[in-house]
């Protein structure tokens, strides 16, 4: 039989055939190389026989004895019970398997004999009258626990796959490793393995199963962790060496900069000073800009961007704005405008629903260079919008837009150039994700809020208690307060038993003391009539606003001191997390109420139940990432998270910065891959293609 290799497929291994191997599938295991990186999702350590007497309920543990009984019992409903009794000179425990399959009981019975030496592992109950139990053991008969392959070591526990016993997983995996012996190739540079003190791959992989104690399988993860990373940052910064083309460097002049800074009610806090410094050293180069700003709701990003636009236009430059909705653009428009109400700026809002002259005039402007400052929804990336001179443009909450389309804005440049590029999220992305999910930016991060901001408190009540909460409000805004009512539809839906926003509109005007005068605004509204009530609710003349998720971004309304969310089990923590942020904004104390039925689902009571112990959105993102996991957060595809092997993007994060930093060294003195002591990862990529590993293809 010809050796196999790490491509060999895995049917045509000894032991495995076509059945199996379309079981080992659903585990993504296809040849010998997916073998070696399926990494067990938890060892058991059973390195010591314990004795029976010694034996505690809830532990696992191994046990070695004697056979002393068998038998088969019988209930009343046909249930059916195989057990073993075991002693060691210390006492006595049973092994039970519940079953009504009669070939299974048939085979424990002809593999048990009394008499015979076993060793048993698994989790201890203990029943009444004290009697031990391990159920569904794992078991076999040695006469020395040298001889096991279930016992006296670390034991790796594999994902579980109907079929295939884990004892099966292991074995093959140790039978492949044997065959493989001496023929397993390096994949990171030596000179890099010895400076972070990585394992070879071989050996990183043998550890990674069959480790000798738990340091050991640590850093066998973190060296194949750091294998993964590696080649993924050499793909994306490789590719954004390629694709970046050249910018155009803009200096600080502080013609219109300095004069902003005079005009802002508050000074920089020390992140924006950080993030602003960041920003200038960036623009200042001929590679252009790519950055990503992250900030919590209230950290003052938009501040951050705006004075990054001065700085393009303050050196003759024209800089753009793209929202993912309507709305959102229109907050920017009318919060950017205040900011610069004394400043000789000239802005121009473009959206898709604009009237045909209000276009024409709009377009008119971006391409003869009077405007300076342009922001718009998708409709700046459409062909017939042609700037001046385009020097610098920032993308608000990238995750709403894809790779196409951030990459048409980067083509609207000066005479082929590639403008300066921020991408600004308000959605708290914990950092590993943010680094995968943009491999090619950098990250800047406004970890601090601006002083003077009040503390929100946030509680959680039940519908029971409605009545006592809009008392309550109602109270609140006749003292000069402003509320957000905030619910999920905007209308009633028989299926879904939420409170639709015009129903909820409808049913708080009934109740409302006289005098108090609420809006209503949701996205199915004309532009005009929702830049009407907005403007009508920031200059007091409401004093309750019902709103669905149109305000969960943009919207900056100092009063504005109470939310309600109605049906708050239905949203996402990051939706929750971004609607809390519409308060806050002043130097009162705010308040957040999310109210619920009293009966919702365990996952959304652990939702509400994080989402009030904390206002730190990059805690609720680390808790979500860690309940729901990547793909399910921000969607595999949509946004390239990588399918990889063995990173947890929850746990590695020092391997991810330190990978990242590695291959940005490698790429800078060697683009090309051509130096000797990088020809193995040359050599790796070309396998990677080959397996169509999701980022190299990419």
């Amino acid at each position: 039989m010809p050796k196999i290799g790490l491509e060999t497929d895995i049917q045509y291994v000894k032991g495995v055939g076509p059945k199996r191997a379309r079981q080992l599938a659903r585990l993504g295991v296809k040849t010998v190389y997916d073998l070696l990186y399926l990494p067990p999702r938890k060892y058991l350590d059973r390195r010591d026989v314990t004795p029976i007497r010694n034996l505690r309920h809830g532990h696992e543990a191994v046990v070695m004895g004697e056979v002393l009984t068998k038998g088969i019992d019988r209930s009343r409903r046909g249930d059916k019970w195989f057990k073993v009794v075991i002693g060691d000179g210390t006492g006595w425990l049973e092994l039970v398997w519940k079953t009504t399959n009669e070939g299974f009981l048939s085979g424990l019975d002809k593999v048990f004999r009394k008499g015979d030496r076993v060793i048993v592992s698994g989790k201890v109950i203990i029943v009444r009258g004290g009697i031990k139990q391990i159920w569904f053991p794992e078991y076999e008969m040695v006469d020395d626990i040298s001889q096991s392959n279930i016992a006296g070591r670390i034991i790796p526990v594999y994902p579980a796959t109907e079929g295939l016993k884990p004892r099966y997983i292991r074995k093959l995996v140790r039978y492949v490793l044997t065959e493989l012996e001496g023929r397993i190739p390096e994949t990171i540079p030596g000179y890099i393995r010895k400076k972070r003190g990585l394992y070879s791959r071989e050996v990183a992989i043998r550890r990674l199963h069959f480790p000798n104690d738990m340091d050991e399988a640590r850093k066998a993860h973190l060296t194949l962790a750091y294998e993964e990373l590696l080649y993924f940052f050499i793909v994306v910064l490789g590719r954004r060496m390629r694709t970046m083309g050249k910018g155009v460097p803009i200096v600080l002049n502080g013609k219109l900069t300095e004069k902003f800074i005079e005009e802002l009610p508050f000074e920089f806090t020390d992140a924006q000073q950080r993030v602003i410094s960041e920003i200038e050293d960036d623009m200042a180069r001929s590679v252009p800009m790519h950055r990503l700003l992250q900030g919590d709701v209230g950290s003052g990003k938009t501040v951050v961007a705006l004075y990054a636009m001065l700085m393009a236009a303050e050196n003759g430059f024209q800089a753009a704005l793209m929202a993912p909705t309507e709305i959102l653009a229109e907050q920017h428009f009318i919060v950017i405008g205040d900011f610069l109400k004394n400043l000789p700026i000239r802005m121009r809002l473009l959206t898709g629903h604009m009237r045909k002259k209000e276009r024409e005039a709009a377009l008119y402007e971006i391409s003869n260079g009077e405007a300076d400052i342009v922001v718009g929804t998708h409709a700046i990336i459409q062909e017939d919008v042609r700037f001046h001179k385009l020097a610098f443009a920032v993308v608000d909450e990238q995750h709403k837009f894809g790779v196409v389309q951030r990459a048409k804005l980067l083509e609207k440049g000066i005479d082929g150039t590639v403008p300066h590029f921020l991408v600004m999220t308000a959605t708290p992305i914990p950092r590993t994700l943010a680094m995968t999910i943009y491999g090619d930016l950098d990250v800047s991060v406004l970890d601090e809020k601006p002083p003077g901001r009040g503390k929100i408190v946030t509680k959680h009540r039940t519908e029971e208690k409605r009545a006592d909460i809009y008392r309550w409000l109602f109270e609140r805004v006749q003292d000069g307060d402003q509320a957000y009512v905030v619910a999920p539809l905007i209308e009633k839906s028989e299926k879904l038993e939420v409170r639709a926003v015009e129903e909820l509109f409808e049913e708080l005007k009934s109740m409302a003391p006289e005098g108090v005068k609420i809006g209503l605004i949701h996205g199915r509204m004309k532009k005009d009539e929702r830049q009407f009530v907005m403007q009508a609710f920031r200059d007091g003349q409401f004093h309750i606003l019902v709103a669905t998720t149109v305000i969960e971004v943009g919207i900056d309304v100092k009063n504005a001191t109470i939310m309600v969310i109605e049906h708050a089990e239905r949203f996402g923590l990051a939706q929750l997390h971004q609607l809390r942020g519409r308060i806050g904004r002043g130097e009162k104390t705010s308040y957040c109420i999310v109210v619920t039925p009293k009966n919702i689902s365990e996952d959304a009571r652990k939702r509400i139940r994080a989402f009030v112990s904390t206002t730190d959105g990059f805690k609720l993102a680390e808790y979500d990432l860690q309940i729901r996991g990547p793909g399910e957060l921000y969607g595999t595809r949509q946004h390239g998270i990588p399918d990889f092997r063995i990173v947890d993007l929850v746990k590695d994060q020092f391997v991810m910065s330190i990978a990242r930093q590695d291959a940005r060294d490698i790429l800078r003195v060697d683009p090309r891959l051509q130096k000797p002591q990088h020809q193995i990862i040359r050599k790796h990529f070309r396998i990677l293609k080959e397996k169509e590993v999701s980022y190299v293809v990419a």
